[in-house]
């Protein structure tokens, strides 16, 4: 199945958003676009741009973030700070998956050898002596006890 196509805001509605609403704002969309400010000024009240600039406005109306729907619903501001439905990271955040993925398979290796290790430890002759031996002494102490 295809992944559902995510609906493109209204071109005016991103325009205003990105280049706000003073009168310079098609003095920076023409130098965003790289278009004459009469082209601007033409796709803005005619809501009729072209449209690879409508994607292009989209992408930066998105946060540079990819025109996917698994990106759909998470924006970077102006900050340079990623908002997700599960919470905000600042791109330092980001910069270190690397390294809490690296931590988090050391720490599985770890625990799994220490599992390892356990287990050949309790399965072995020497173990079962010991707990024989801890037996043992625990009846010598109850009787010694039960004696006075």
């Amino acid at each position: 199945m295809l992944p559902k196509k995510e609906q493109i805001p209204n071109f005016q509605t991103m325009y205003d958003h990105a280049f706000g609403i003073w009168e310079k704002k098609h003095k920076l969309a023409s130098d965003f676009f790289g278009v004459s400010e009469q082209t601007c000024r033409r796709w803005y009240l005619t809501n009729q741009p072209h449209e690879i600039a409508k994607r292009y406005l989209f992408v930066h109306y998105k946060g540079y973030l990819p025109f996917a729907t698994g990106w759909k619903d998470c924006t970077i501001d102006h900050d340079g700070i990623l908002h997700t439905p599960w919470g905000s990271c600042k791109s330092s955040d980001v910069a270190f998956v690397w390294r809490y993925k690296w931590s988090a398979e050391q720490s599985n290796r770890q625990v799994k050898a220490l599992r390892n290790k356990l287990d050949e430890i309790t399965s072995g002759t020497k173990y079962q002596l010991l707990l024989h031996t801890a037996d043992y002494l625990n009846r010598l102490v109850q009787d010694f006890s039960s004696k006075k």
